[in-house]
């Protein structure tokens, strides 16, 4: 478990704040009152804290000392403080921290909620810095580093392409103007045609040419834009306001593919997808099996204990799955208590053997819903030929779920010709 080390004199305060952060997330709150007990639970953990939360001033430390104590770990640190003075501001930020939080009322809270969240994402978030300047690349590396981001750097647009080439989940590219071989209005228009701004945030950057240069930027397809040299503040603001909107848009889309209830993927998303790994396997002449499943006496299960276990049971099912099949198949609910998956490129000899195995595990598991045990069975029918269409494959396998269902349910059929 993530174990989250706060430093906070205020018993009112550090109790809030512990639990906020572990009511948010998995994890656990080490709090210290004291920067000597913040050092013990340093030393005692060897400094395993995936973030620090720390109060500016402490009774044994009250000008900032605590800093460089947990910082020497290495530690991502937000800084929480009841003052807003310059000298006290700046040297927060000279110390790399995270972001500093003003203590005040519940929103300073979900500021900070906000921020640790951001933190944990970014260790899987990839960005790219491209400017011709060697200084200014390593300012915004170390900047992106105390943030917890995965780095990649280019000195041109030519190389820049070439990283974007090799590592296509790059999230967002921080992108200079003047540059030798492609300047950055180029590069972004080369961008663009590849990501679109859901999968890629662009943000300009220039020493020259003011509103015109940031004007090109925008409309060539960045995102944002900042003039340089900017206050580390505003940098981690565009930073993150640019990566939460991504992440935003993302879950908006998992929303609209994914069933309400079960999580897998719906019937539209299920064809959207479905089709594309059918037109590959006609174009690669590779294998793919389509596998139709419900649940037996579905119907029985709603009017003996209540929709509640109906619920239950869908989503148990639905884990069962998830858990058998791999991230390249496609897993979905279709509709009701019936199921559709797609298996990529699976052994067409082992995919009796697979079902037969999700068929027993669903077998063997009770379900408790209100303090009644439930147990159900599943039928299942499959084809396992590449047919002239994912419809006919798609048909073939719910005639092998028919015919599982008069062969007594609670069994597997399966075709292997169109």
């Amino acid at each position: 478990m993530k174990k989250v080390l706060l430093v906070e004199d205020s018993p009112l305060f550090g109790d809030t704040v512990k639990a906020a952060i572990e009511d948010e997330f998995e994890c656990q709150v080490m709090w210290a009152q004291t920067m000597a007990d913040a050092q013990a639970l340093l030393e005692k953990h060897n400094g395993d804290f995936c973030v620090s939360v720390l109060d500016y001033n402490l009774p044994d430390a009250s000008d900032g000392e605590i800093l460089d104590c947990v910082l020497a770990w290495n530690i991502p640190s937000i800084v929480f403080s009841g003052i807003f003075e310059d000298d006290a501001r700046d040297f927060i930020w000279s110390k790399r921290v995270v972001d500093y939080v003003l203590k005040g009322g519940p929103e300073s809270i979900e500021y900070l909620i906000s921020l640790i969240r951001h933190i944990f994402h970014a260790r899987e978030t990839k960005v790219l810095v491209v400017d011709d300047s060697r200084v200014f690349r390593a300012m915004a590396s170390e900047l992106l580093s105390v943030r917890q981001y995965q780095i990649f750097q280019a000195e041109n647009g030519r190389e820049a392409l070439e990283i974007m080439e090799e590592h296509p989940d790059i999230r967002m590219a921080i992108i200079d103007y003047y540059m030798p071989e492609m300047d950055g209005i180029t590069l972004t228009n080369e961008l663009r045609r590849r990501y679109n701004r859901d999968q890629l945030a662009i943000i300009g950057v220039s020493t020259e040419g003011g509103g015109m240069i940031s004007a090109q930027f925008i409309k060539s397809g960045a995102n944002d834009f900042l003039n340089k040299p900017f206050l580390t503040e505003e940098f981690y603001c565009r930073i993150t306001q640019n990566i939460d909107l991504l992440r935003h848009i993302k879950r908006v889309k998992e929303l609209s593919s994914r069933d309400y209830l079960t999580n897998l993927f719906n019937r539209r998303s299920f064809f959207e997808y479905g089709q594309k790994l059918y037109a590959s396997a006609m174009r690669d002449q590779t294998v793919i099996a389509v596998a139709m499943l419900d649940v037996d006496e579905f119907k029985s299960v709603n009017d003996s204990f209540g929709h509640d276990a109906g619920d239950e049971v869908l989503k148990t099912v639905a884990d069962t799955l998830m858990e058998s099949f791999r991230e390249t198949d496609i897993v979905s609910r279709f509709g009701g208590d019936e199921f559709c998956i797609i298996m990529a490129n699976p052994d067409k000899n082992e995919v009796p053997a697979l079902l037969e195995r999700i068929r027993t595990a669903v077998e063997n598991k009770y379900i408790e819903v209100d303090g009644q045990q439930v147990n159900v069975s599943i039928s299942v029918g499959a084809c396992t030929e590449l047919c002239d269409s994912l419809d006919i494959m798609i048909k073939k396998a719910d005639q092998m779920l028919r015919q599982a269902k008069r062969a007594g349910k609670n069994n597997v059929q399966l075709i292997s010709a169109c």
